[in-house]
């Protein structure tokens, strides 16, 4: 997990009910030493979320250790700095699943220490991988770790359940691209957001960010326009398609339809080939299953 790298500083997007609750939540504890566990997928912003945090409460790059334990690092000598430490200690978990045994011993035996400790203020983030999940609901040295703190856990909905904001996320990303890369690209065709609306956008911000970066990148007008992203940057509905009992043959007609006009890039022609239909059949489709803004 990288802190503060970014010379950019990105608008804090939580225009959603739930997620605007989540944040408010987020800055009341923040003004607490209370412990502070973030749960969610991988590229989400959980990392985003705690530098927020780290802002409210005014703590400083030289008061954190962080533990990130899908690294190599000196375990005892992060230890020993947060237990010598005279002044407020900040201290940061992540890929704890993936610490040895003997190190969650150790990092229990200081929790114990200073909960108790009235002299010292310790600042607890724990970034929590929603993979890591299965093992610390399972009972072993990781969950008891994981007990104490469990109560102060905040869950960050992934992408594609913020679809409504997809387009601000755009804009922000589109913004930093155009300071970091030298461009001036102003604006995104009509059709831009069609396939966000359709929620058939699978990735993370993070793997958006670096869609936005690539297009802004590559791109030599002033706009850009949906038919230049990547197909693999959008899921194959294709293999989400279930056969069960109550969904109609026209449903999964029009999800193949759909599939394949992302895989050409929207070109009825190369579609209505891989379909095995003529290109005016694709068009009485496109037209019945509302999907004219895929082509």
């Amino acid at each position: 997990m990288s802190l503060r790298k970014s010379k950019v500083h990105l608008e804090w997007i939580t225009k959603g009910s739930d997620i605007e609750k989540i944040k408010k939540q987020w800055l009341e504890i923040s003004n607490s030493t209370l412990p502070i566990l973030i749960v969610g997928d991988r590229g989400i912003g959980k990392s985003f979320w705690i530098e927020r945090s780290l802002e409210k409460r005014n703590i400083t790059d030289s008061s954190m250790t962080t533990f990130d334990f899908s690294y190599s690092f000196s375990f005892d000598q992060n230890l020993e700095k947060i237990r010598s430490s005279k002044q407020n200690v900040t201290v940061i978990l992540d890929w704890f699943t993936k610490a040895k045994k003997e190190e969650i011993v150790m990092l229990q035996q200081w929790w114990k220490d200073e909960k108790y400790n009235e002299k010292s203020k310790v600042y607890l983030y724990w970034e929590i991988h929603t993979e890591e999940m299965e093992i610390l609901n399972q009972k072993n040295i990781y969950s008891d770790f994981y007990e104490q703190f469990k109560s102060f856990r905040f869950e960050l909905p992934n992408l594609k359940k913020r679809i409504s904001e997809l387009p601000l996320f755009v804009y922000e990303f589109l913004s930093e691209a155009n300071q970091s890369l030298n461009k001036k690209i102003s604006s995104m065709d009509e059709d831009f957001f069609v396939f966000f609306k359709n929620k058939i956008f699978n990735r993370n911000y993070t793997e958006l960010k670096d869609l936005i970066f690539a297009l802004v990148g590559f791109s030599s007008g002033k706009q850009l326009h949906w038919k230049q992203i990547p197909p693999h940057f959008f899921e194959n509905t294709l293999s989400e398609l279930n056969i069960l009992p109550g969904i109609s043959l026209e449903q999964y007609e029009k999800e193949i339809i759909k599939a394949n006009l992302i895989y050409t890039k929207g070109n009825r022609e190369k579609a209505a080939k891989l379909l095995g239909i003529s290109e005016r059949n694709l068009y009485r489709k496109l037209h019945e299953f509302q999907l004219e803004d895929l082509s």
